[in-house]
């Protein structure tokens, strides 16, 4: 905001320190964009029924975890190309979701660890050599927060399965946590706001 007049300037910002005008503080946070920071991811059939104390588990039976990153999510339709004598027109084709990457923070219970490995494995079990199970598709939801940390959108990711854990590296020369990237293929994508 910039205000040619200082005497306005000056009579904007004593309203503010003094707690004049309410509506000055929350004028500018009504039209703000959602924080790319500020949000929350839920994992359906991973959790734990029992939530015990301190778990991230809970008793939906989602796993709920604070995500470091969230990849890009989106989708896209080909185009079918008609040539004909001399035009060419495209049509709508055929549906394809994008891959995604969530890079979790390894905590030191490792409970976070074991669940998104348990769902992996459901993918592929590296113990067994089974491919797939009728479990592995699981609901995934985003929930978006404003800045005051209430729910504004969720966007819903159905029919999605681990395709791949990855272990960040271990290096004694940097101070970075330590995290878990699982990426993620879905079949398709809903965006709602909330409120």
């Amino acid at each position: 905001m910039a205000f040619i007049n200082k005497n306005i300037t000056n009579e904007y910002f004593d309203q503010y320190r003094n707690g004049g005008d309410e509506r000055l503080n929350t004028l500018s946070q009504q039209y703000d964009s959602l924080r790319t920071y500020s949000w929350l991811i839920s994992i359906g059939g991973l959790g734990d029924t029992t939530g015990a104390e301190g778990s991230p588990r809970d008793q939906t039976n989602s796993l709920t975890l604070a995500c470091k990153q969230v990849g890009a999510i989106g989708f896209q339709v080909e185009d079918i190309a008609v040539d004909r004598v001399n035009d060419k027109f495209y049509y709508p084709g055929k549906y394809s979701a994008d891959e995604t990457t969530l890079t979790f923070d390894n905590l030191v219970t490792g409970e976070a660890a074991n669940a998104l490995f348990g769902w992996i494995s459901e993918t592929y079990d590296p113990t067994t050599g089974v491919l797939g199970t009728s479990a592995m598709k699981r609901k995934i939801q985003i929930t978006q927060l404003d800045a005051d940390h209430n729910p504004k959108m969720m966007i819903t990711l159905y029919g999605a399965y681990a395709k791949f854990y990855r272990l960040a590296e271990l290096n004694y020369s940097t101070n970075d946590f330590h995290t878990i990237e699982v990426g993620v293929r879905f079949d398709f994508a809903l965006q709602e706001m909330i409120g």
